[in-house]
């Protein structure tokens, strides 16, 4: 990470809003990222590059395994979408956004209902 990632590294979630400064703090999270969503297997389905930004566009499935809003693990297997935006400075990351799909993964560890005849990734 220290190869990739500037040390004054923010990134921007949904919204716009700032959901980590610093790389110590984008460290933590991808830390508790990766133990409550294991057996990764990632598609990237696009990657556009212009000046300093790069934006791929993802889906992958993962296995859940807790720590999500109280959200408790059946081993529940999940899929996630999104676009994620990257600025590049000087060969490190310096700013990330993205969105992604968090109301369909939500919905799909059960936590609201899913509409009528829609079943996360199955539809």
């Amino acid at each position: 990470m220290d190869r990739l990632v500037a040390p004054d590294f923010v990134a921007h979630g949904q919204g716009g809003m700032e959901d980590s400064h610093g790389r110590e703090s984008f460290r933590e999270w991808l830390g508790w990222y990766l133990s409550a969503f294991v057996e990764r297997e990632w598609t990237v389905h696009d990657v556009i590059s212009e000046g300093d930004k790069a934006v791929a566009r993802y889906s992958g499935w993962a296995t859940y395994m807790g720590g999500l809003l109280d959200i408790p693990s059946t081993g529940q297997r999940v899929i996630e979408t999104g676009i994620l935006i990257l600025r590049v400075e000087d060969g490190v990351v310096r700013e990330i956004w993205s969105e992604m799909s968090d109301l369909q993964l939500v919905m799909q560890l059960g936590a609201f209902p899913t509409p009528e005849g829609h079943h996360g990734a199955d539809a």
